[in-house]
């Protein structure tokens, strides 16, 4: 008798990593652990509180807006997602969510954000696990992954360094 297990592929699994030059991870952590603010950062256009307090485990956030790798011009829905906080640890500076609904496919998805100190800045990694995509290659997802972080650390790399020339300027 054949195990229902040995038809389902093995979940995929990535990790992305981008600097933040220049920036410590205490500098960063309170962008990252706003739940409810990943489109300040990340390209993301909209990203809106569904329920509980943005940063408190069991939180769940709506984003949408986003392009992926396997659209095409043509397409007239919009990519959503529904995210919930699974535990966050500020004295790390991680925190894991799942993908509780959507329409782009992802089943099973949980990620965990985790910051790590450089002698440069602030490496921030985005460890990630899903069921296969339909439609999808694992180069996709993290070809997406990889690309959505180098800019947000842009611009939170960025964002920071003009609020700190700004106050240098201030005082």
């Amino acid at each position: 008798m054949e195990s229902i297990e040995q038809g389902r592929e093995e979940k995929w699994k990535g990790k992305a990593i981008a600097e933040v030059k220049g920036v410590k991870a205490e500098e960063v952590w309170p962008l990252l652990e706003d739940f409810f603010g990943l489109n300040k950062w990340f390209p993301t256009p909209l990203c809106i509180p569904v329920e509980g307090l943005s940063g408190q485990p069991g939180c769940v956030r709506f984003c949408a807006g986003f392009k992926t790798p396997v659209d095409d011009e043509t397409k007239k829905t919009v990519n959503w997602t529904k995210q919930k906080l699974l535990s966050i640890d500020p004295s790390q500076w991680t925190f894991t969510y799942s993908i509780v609904e959507g329409n782009v496919g992802f089943h099973s998805y949980i990620a965990t954000w985790k910051l790590k100190p450089t002698p440069e800045g602030t490496e921030i990694q985005w460890h990630y696990e899903v069921e296969p995509v339909e439609g999808w290659k694992l180069e996709y997802l993290n070809t997406f992954t990889d690309k959505g972080l180098n800019a947000m650390a842009k611009k939170i790399e960025e964002g920071l360094k003009t609020m700190e020339t700004a106050l240098k300027f201030h005082n």
